[in-house]
């Protein structure tokens, strides 16, 4: 009897009152679901917004090797760009991971020199040339107009620690070793470019990863006009300390703060910050201090990063 009372039980289906209290459960988590998908997709209606942005001929072709001068992209603030510019940093450490030296050179026109090799004289076998040091940007650029002259007319400003404010567009250059030794290996190039615009009135801002001259990462933001400043300068270069031994003044020597090697501070275009919206604010950090070269920038671009000059050492 008891045996049987048991499997009775089990089989024992659901009374009514439980049936209200799932069904209205369900109801009252379909509701909730229903609600929550509703401000997602209004949200989504209202912070994404795709505008038809004139940036020009000359930089649509130089950019993307494109005809036309009109691109489409997504005005910030849009936080799917900004999950693809985290993947495009991810990236930029990787290649610098394997490198053996990465300099970044500051500009003011597109760059399209994106070669595979630079030409190394010194490393031909029987060469009497001395070695170049390319332990700074500035070394490295005159190196470079030396191998590929006609990168003058792309990298006209000297650069030692902070760019001038006339060349706001970076490319950062990632060399490594190559099998010939009269020759360097580019392993990648990244551009960074800001392009003021007239329609919309605003910013365009394209950062790009080129290798063996094709273009094979990029993303895009629109920053709609504002009084705030960009986050520029991109790069700020920090040299090793034992360059105080010689005193070349404040201007230069607050960045010789390296412990261990050279390095570089770097910010990308932020598609989840539009830079023109945020109030400009006074510097607050003293001259003689580098952070009263970029204390501006942090607010304006949180894709950030530390690359070493040398990352091998």
């Amino acid at each position: 009897m008891i045996r049987a009372s048991k499997q009775n039980q089990s089989y024992r289906g659901w009374t009514f009152v439980e049936l209200l209290v799932a069904v209205a459960l369900s109801a009252v988590m379909m509701g909730a679901a229903a609600i929550v998908l509703a401000a997602i997709t209004a949200n989504s209606k209202r912070l994404t917004t795709i505008v038809t942005v004139d940036i020009g001929t000359s930089a649509k072709s130089a950019f993307y090797g494109q005809s036309g001068s009109t691109v489409q992209v997504y005005s910030a603030p849009n936080y799917g760009r900004s999950a693809q510019a985290a993947n495009f940093r991810e990236l930029l450490n990787e290649d610098a991971a394997g490198a053996s030296f990465v300099h970044c050179l500051p500009r003011q026109l597109s760059n399209q020199f994106h070669p595979e090799f630079l030409r190394f004289t010194a490393g031909d076998v029987g060469s009497t040339d001395d070695p170049p040091a390319l332990d700074t940007p500035e070394a490295f650029r005159q190196f470079l107009m030396t191998v590929e002259p006609d990168t003058a007319l792309t990298f006209t400003t000297a650069i030692r620690n902070i760019p001038d404010p006339s060349t706001p567009n970076t490319s950062i250059f990632i060399v490594s070793p190559s099998t010939d030794p009269g020759y360097l290996r580019v392993k990648a190039i990244y551009e960074i470019d800001y392009v003021k615009t007239t329609s919309p009135v605003g910013t365009y801002a394209s950062t790009r990863r080129y290798k063996n001259g094709v273009l094979t990462h990029y993303y895009d933001i629109f920053y709609p006009d504002g009084a705030g400043s960009l986050p520029i300068p991109s790069f700020v270069a920090f040299e090793h300390t034992s360059r105080k031994a010689v005193w070349e003044g404040v201007a230069i020597d607050r960045f010789k703060v390296a412990e261990k090697s050279p390095f570089y501070f770097l910010w990308l275009p932020d598609p989840a910050i539009n830079p023109h919206a945020i109030p400009n604010a006074a510097i607050t950090a003293p001259t003689s201090s580098p952070r009263a070269a970029y204390e501006g920038v942090g607010v304006r671009s949180s894709v950030t990063l530390v690359l070493p000059m040398f990352p091998q050492l």
